[in-house]
């Protein structure tokens, strides 16, 4: 793959990550609501986890593009 795919296959991944954490923390909050895996300290786990990565995704995809020769 070229760079500029992997670089913006890499924020997509990161977005929908954050997004997926994001649901993860809402989702017990809306009816009817509750944890996605039966235990509330996994879902907390498992958005932490995404949270995490998906933001060291993005920013590496964006690094990449700061990085990157002028054309």
């Amino acid at each position: 793959m070229a760079r500029g795919t992997v670089r913006v296959v890499a924020l997509v991944v990161g977005i929908v990550m954050i997004g997926l954490a994001l649901f993860l923390i809402a989702r017990p909050f809306f009816p009817p609501g509750g944890p996605v895996t039966n235990a509330r300290w996994l879902d907390l786990a498992f958005a932490a986890f995404f949270l995490l990565r998906g933001a060291m995704n993005v920013r590496s995809a964006l690094r990449a593009r700061e990085a990157e020769p002028p054309r």
